[in-house]
């Protein structure tokens, strides 16, 4: 194998592990994070994850929005069952997304349109 094609797949592990951890850090900072990436990076694979973690996290932030005011203003316990099944929806896309990234493929979250 020659130094080339050595570093090629070093930097295509990086970018894998980057795009991976983009939607990780979805759930451990909010979209901030996921939008800093996505306007600092110039890799494509690396864009197209952010890009797709910001199709469900921005939506889903104005949803939990909605369910707080639900919670507060209906009932505690639909707020309260909504914010579980958010919680979990997210939970489970964001670590679906992260391990297709560190295989390689930018998985899109379902549900919302893609806008970005």
């Amino acid at each position: 194998m020659t130094a080339s094609a050595t570093g090629k797949e070093s930097n295509r592990n990086q970018n894998t592990a980057i795009a991976a951890l983009v939607h990780i850090a979805g759930l451990l900072f909010g979209f901030f994070a996921i939008a800093f990436v996505y306007l600092v990076s110039d890799d494509e694979f690396i864009k197209a994850n952010a890009s797709n973690a910001l199709n469900w996290h921005v939506p889903m932030s104005l949803v939990a929005v909605f369910v707080a005011i639900t919670g507060i203003v209906v009932s505690e316990v639909i707020g309260v069952a909504l914010a579980i099944l958010i919680a979990v929806a997210t939970i489970c896309f964001a670590l679906i997304a992260s391990m297709k990234a560190y295989q390689g493929q930018a998985w899109k979250y379902p549900i919302f349109y893609q806008m970005i």
